[in-house]
Order: structure tokens, then sequence, then C-alpha cells
């Protein structure tokens, strides 16, 4: 009895740092995924991919904002250290957004995740990048490298739920 108090005490403590550990790792899993499915992807459908624009957005996201704070061009190494700054900002902040809401909605969390998923997909690709001058909208992006990054999406979701639901078994969040 005992056990189960601290366990649930636990989990009722700590949900926004599940939320951060969960972003952090599923931004881990989804780059790994992202080469993989970069394979399934052909040269063609990529060289139109780069008619329409320069990169992925969260290739392009990282330098963008810091040339913008900073007022000047980046070099390369700056660039590599802008996307990584990035990777863990857009991981914390999805991983606590996604944290919140799957404990408001808990059927976000069915299926691995799923009913999160696409939506977040076409909130960052549909919305946000193009809103912020990173990406035009989907319909001039070729379909197959969307394809890749909303499977990067369902990737990430699944990670993230991972991560929520072993820590819910061993009393360290939802």
């Amino acid at each position: 009895m005992i056990g189960q108090k601290s366990a649930l005490l636990l989990e009722n403590r700590h949900p926004l740092l599940v939320g951060l550990a969960a972003g952090l790792v599923a931004g881990a899993v989804a780059g790994r995924s992202d080469k993989l499915f970069d394979r399934l992807v052909s040269k063609e459908h990529k060289r139109r991919e780069r008619k329409v624009r320069k990169g992925s957005p969260h290739q392009l996201a990282g330098p963008h904002f810091a040339e913008k704070i900073l007022g000047r061009k980046l070099d390369e190494e700056q660039k590599k250290r802008a996307r990584l700054a990035f990777s863990v900002v857009y991981g914390v902040g999805w991983g606590l957004i996604h944290g919140t809401l799957r404990q408001r909605f808990p059927k976000l969390s069915r299926w691995g995740g799923l009913p999160f998923a696409v939506p977040f997909f076409f909130a960052c690709d549909g919305f946000i990048a193009p809103g912020l001058g990173l990406s035009p909208n989907l319909r001039r992006i070729p379909w197959q490298p969307s394809l890749k990054e909303m499977g990067n999406h369902v990737v990430w979701t699944a990670a993230a739920e991972l991560v929520h639901r072993l820590a819910a078994r061993t009393g360290g969040g939802r």
C-alpha cells in the first residue's frame, strides 16, 4: 500500500519532468527515423523539394532564428550548433505541449499517440513553418517528402508516448 501511494505521489508531482524527458527522447528517436525515412524518398523528389525550399523546416529553423537574434549571418559551425539548440528547444517545447494535452485529453494517447501525431504534423509543417517563412505550404511540396515528415511526427509521438507510459509504470509521471 505504501509503495502504491508513493508511486502515485511521484506520478502527480513530476508530469513536467516526464514531458521534458519525453520530448528529448522523442527528438533523438525521430532524428534516427528521419535518416531511415530519407532513404525512401527518391532523388527526383528531393530535387523537386529543393526547388521550393532549401531544406526541411527543422534544418532551417535553428539558423534562421539564431541569425535573427544575433543580427548577422552564421558560419557553418554556428549553423550546426543552432540546429542542435533548436532541436533541444523543439523537443522540450513539444514534449511539454504533448504531455499537457495527453493529460487533459487522454484519447490523444491511444494507438501510440496517433491522434496527436497527425495534427502535430499539420500544425508544424502546415501552419507554423509556413507562417514563420521556413517553408512553403504543403501544396507546394512533393507528397513524398511530406509523407516522410509525417512519419517522423508519428515516430516522435510514439517515442514520447513510450516515455510517458514507462514513467507511469515506474511511478515517475503520467
